[in-house]
């Protein structure tokens, strides 16, 4: 890990096991080289504790919006890419795929946005279309406790534990022949929320 990024990582989970009591299991079934991390979403602090969590320096996803001021610098910082969550960005998509192909790890939310109610939610055909084009293992990660301590309704969060479990890592499976490429990605992204559903 660089420096900043191991110092920031290690402050945020100081912050986390002291508040939320932050947990993390399967840590040693996280692999190195290009990896696409799908997270459950249910939080603004699922990307904190499984970045925290997550043995190794990782690129997250945020929302283009976020980037103004000085937070666009501390963002950028600690290797979080600006995305519009309305529409695919061509450019976006090539910086996410070149990290993967570099042999680095990105975490996305096959989801799209936070859940409304805890429960995992149908994935957006477009982290299936990623998987495929950046052909890396897949590791599902599942967050429990965060809806709890901070859903999307709530402007303070509740200081409940959260803990976050790690899955194995599987490849994305080949097309199968004649497949619709629409229901390729369909399939993949809809194996993403299976596995995460799977991790208890």
């Amino acid at each position: 890990m660089r420096p900043w990024y191991a110092a920031a990582r290690a402050m945020v989970k100081a912050c986390l096991r002291l508040f939320f009591r932050l947990r993390g299991e399967g840590v040693e079934r996280v692999p190195s080289g290009g990896l696409l991390l799908v997270s459950n979403h249910a939080s603004y602090l699922d990307p904190v504790a499984v970045g925290s969590v997550v043995p190794r320096e990782i690129y997250y996803l945020a929302r283009r919006s976020l980037f103004r001021g000085p937070m666009a610098a501390l963002l950028t910082s600690v290797n979080t890419i600006p995305t519009a969550r309305e529409r695919p960005e061509p450019a976006a998509l090539r910086k996410i795929l070149g990290l993967l192909a570099a042999g680095q790890g990105v975490l996305i939310f096959p989801e799209g946005t936070r859940s409304t109610d805890g429960s995992l939610q149908a994935a957006e055909p477009g982290a299936g279309f990623l998987a495929a084009q950046a052909g890396v293992p897949i590791l599902p990660v599942r967050v429990f406790g965060s809806f709890e301590a901070l859903p999307r309704s709530s402007r303070f969060p509740r200081l409940v534990p959260i803990r976050v479990v790690i899955g194995s890592p599987y490849p994305p499976r080949p097309i199968d022949e004649g497949e619709a490429k629409k229901d390729y990605y369909r399939s993949l992204a809809d194996e993403m929320i299976r596995r995460i559903g799977e991790l208890r």
